[in-house]
């Protein structure tokens, strides 16, 4: 029979462990985000058995050491937990167990289920899991650096170097996803090595919330250092292995680009040279061309200009002696006779002499404009025109004759 002051401890002891609880409840709310000032509510089946808030009395308690036990298993072992117990803070539901399952768990208060597995609010990703991704990395590197082995031995074309570049680099960065994974595993298992639960003060409570914190950071460690043993070795090596390969398809790559500058250059420079000769060859032909144009086109102009000359010269020619004519018949009409047997007029513009078959004409200033039938080559357009009405003086002159004659003739029939 259990006496009272054994009923009391247990009393205690239940009581403590229900506040160590809460407190947990409060950190874990605390760290999510959640407001840790709302009512904490604990259901047993479908059933409310606690409404209150850390540090203050509960506006409902109907918690038995039998629920309190029951709580306490379904945070430290809940594969072996019995029943269904769930927890709210304010309306939301953070935690819910039935049958050993956990169903909810926003606050991660629950232990990992499985020793190789870490439970947080990250994905769960387990050795093995990583080691099987570690494998088909390393066999899609060996498919690759057999490729790389063929490209050293036959002649390969850009396209199918640039196809190679990118399988190494996709390659590459598959890798650095897996290490980002390792990376993640291993940063949540060391935060579980250094989380830490609210100060206990109950001896009893203290050493079952120790021992459960020290078996989820045993397995933490373990599934750390599995870890490390594992997969880094792998990693390391797979990462130099990617290295290297990346290493030989870039001296591929740039041995195949200096071939093909190479030939590319070559090609540039003979065309250069090609099209240079042309060039070169046609300037001079154009020049060849443009010289015997130019110097056609001079004869021709030196014959135009001879021809002009001599035409020039013929008509004068034909002028002057027509004007010579012309003076001839005007000296016969108007000319006076001169004691040297000359005869000479005097006009406005010209002092006209006839001596002989020599005519000469002189213009007032004493320049000679004509002389024997030949103009002089400073006669002016203006003098040419002046003597061109020399004609018309004697035409007229002969006009006025015929007339006379006729009037004569008339008279002399009217007799």
């Amino acid at each position: 029979m259990i006496d009272d002051g054994e009923a009391n401890e247990i009393k205690r002891d239940y009581l403590d462990i229900l506040e160590s609880l809460l407190k947990l409840i409060h950190a874990k709310a605390k760290e999510k985000g959640l407001d840790p000032s709302k009512d904490v509510h604990i259901y047993s089946s479908s059933s409310k058995v606690y409404q209150g808030t850390l540090g203050e009395s509960p506006s409902k308690n109907l918690l038995t050491s039998t629920i309190v036990e029951n709580l306490k298993k379904a945070l430290s072992d809940p594969k072996n937990s019995q029943g269904a117990i769930s927890i709210k803070i304010g309306n939301e539901k953070v935690f819910h167990i039935k049958n050993g399952e956990v169903l909810t768990d926003k606050l991660g208060l629950a232990p990992p289920s499985q020793p190789n597995k870490f439970v947080s609010n990250e994905r769960i990703y387990s050795v093995e899991a990583l080691q099987k991704q570690v494998k088909v990395l390393q066999s899609k590197l060996q498919a690759q650096q057999k490729l790389v082995e063929s490209i050293k031995e036959t002649q390969q074309t850009p396209e199918s170097l640039s196809k190679l570049i990118d399988q190494v680099a996709e390659m590459g960065k598959s890798l650095e996803k897996q290490q980002q994974l390792i990376e993640n595993t291993q940063k949540a298992l060391e935060k579980v090595n250094e989380r830490s639960l609210p100060q206990i003060q109950n001896t009893v409570l203290q050493n079952w919330v120790g021992t459960v914190e020290n078996q989820v950071k045993q397995t933490a460690k373990n599934v750390f250092e599995r870890l490390l043993d594992a997969l880094t070795p792998e990693v390391t090596k797979l990462r130099k292995e990617i290295a290297s390969l990346k290493s030989q398809v870039n001296q591929q790559v740039t041995s195949l680009k200096d071939e093909v500058k190479y030939q590319t250059d070559s090609v540039r420079n003979e065309l250069n040279q090609q099209v240079n000769n042309l060039t070169e060859e046609l300037r001079t032909q154009v020049d060849g061309v443009k010289n015997t144009v130019e110097q056609k086109m001079k004869g021709v102009q030196s014959a135009i200009d001879n021809t002009r000359i001599e035409l020039r010269a013929a008509v004068d020619d034909v002028k002057g002696q027509a004007i010579e004519q012309s003076v001839k018949a005007m000296l016969n009409i108007l000319g006076k006779d001169n004691p040297d047997g000359s005869k000479s007029f005097k006009s406005t513009n010209f002092d006209f002499e006839r001596l002989g078959d020599n005519v000469i004409v002189r213009a007032k200033n004493g320049e000679t404009v004509l002389t024997d039938g030949v103009l002089s080559p400073n006669v002016s357009e203006k003098q040419l025109q002046a003597l061109d009405k020399v004609q018309s003086v004697v035409d007229m002159h002969h006009q006025i004759e015929n007339n006379a004659q006729q009037n004569s003739e008339f008279r002399a029939i009217k007799r």
